[in-house]
C-alpha cells in the first residue's frame, strides 16, 4: 500500500485554511471586546476603578475661627487660618477662605466651607461665613 503523495497543492490548501481561520477567531475576539466595551457605560460606577478625593483651598477649622478676635493683624490672622484662597488685589481689606472636599470614591456628601475676614487699616474687624454664628465679636 502506497501513501498518497504530498503535492503543493495539498499543503496550500492546507495552510490557507489555517490562516482563514485564525483570521476569523481573531475578527470575532475583536468583535466580541467592542460589544463589551459598549455595554460599559457606567465605569465610574465600577468598584476597580480608584478615585481619589479632591481637596481644594485652604482647611480652616472651628478651632481656629474661634481664637479670632478683632483687632489682630493680618500677620496673625494668616497664622491661625492659613493663606487665604482668594485675596481681591482690587480690595485689600478682604481675604476669601474656601475649602473644598469632593469624596469621588464613596457616596458621601461633598463638604464646602466659605469664610470672609475683613480687615480696616490692618485690623481685624470682622468675619463672616462657616463657624461665625450671630453673637460672635466678628460677626458681620
Amino acid at each position: 500500500m502506497q501513501t498518497p503523495a504530498v503535492t503543493n497543492d495539498n499543503q496550500d490548501g492546507f495552510f490557507r485554511m489555517i490562516t482563514v481561520y485564525t483570521f476569523s477567531r481573531n475578527l470575532a475576539f475583536l468583535l466580541i471586546i467592542i460589544l463589551l466595551a459598549g455595554c460599559a457605560r457606567a465605569i465610574d460606577g465600577l468598584p476597580i476603578v480608584y478615585q481619589p478625593e479632591l481637596r481644594q483651598g485652604t482647611l480652616f477649622t472651628q478651632e481656629n475661627v474661634a481664637q479670632l478676635e478683632p483687632g489682630m493683624n493680618e500677620r496673625q490672622v494668616r497664622f491661625l487660618l492659613g493663606p487665604a484662597t482668594i485675596e481681591d488685589p482690587f480690595i485689600d481689606d478682604r481675604w476669601d477662605y474656601v475649602y473644598q472636599l469632593e469624596p469621588r470614591s464613596t457616596k458621601a456628601e461633598p463638604v464646602t466651607k466659605r469664610l470672609t475676614v475683613y480687615f480696616d487699616q490692618g485690623a481685624l474687624i470682622g468675619a463672616e461665613g462657616e463657624y461665625i454664628e450671630p453673637g460672635h465679636p466678628l460677626y458681620r
